[in-house]
């Protein structure tokens, strides 16, 4: 299953609404990419434990919001949302970086410490990257 997927039958949100926000969410954070294939209706439905149509009702969603599409021969895919999407990206985590600061803030960590949590982050995944 993809590690970006989860659902929550508890939930007052219908579960083929969860499937939907989570892959648009996948997609604006760069998680998923164009031409990346989606898992099978059948397999998702089997990872998560529920009915295929739900899963198709999700999909077919997905693919009138013009997000994914399918084609013969390889399944389901991000569709190619021609170079918006990672302007969009951006935006996306930008606003996230601003809720961070803010809710640090809110919570009284000084700009100083979370500068340098921030800092050690950034050598962390940089160093990794180079390894």
């Amino acid at each position: 299953m993809a590690i970006w997927l989860d659902v929550n039958s508890r939930s007052g949100v219908p579960i083929y609404v969860q499937i939907v926000e989570q892959v648009k969410h996948a997609i604006e954070v760069g998680a998923v990419q164009p031409g990346d294939q989606l898992p099978t209706v059948r397999q998702l439905a089997i990872d998560l434990t529920i009915a295929p149509n739900t899963i198709v009702k999700a999909y077919n969603e997905l693919q009138m919001l013009g997000l994914i599409e399918s084609k013969a021969g390889m399944g389901t895919i991000v569709a190619n949302l021609n170079g918006s999407i990672r302007k969009q990206q951006t935006e996306t985590l930008l606003a996230r970086l601003h809720d961070v600061v803010r809710d640090a803030a809110s919570l009284g960590i000084s700009a100083e410490e979370l500068a340098a949590r921030f800092d050690a982050e950034i050598n962390q995944f940089y160093k990794q990257g180079k390894e």
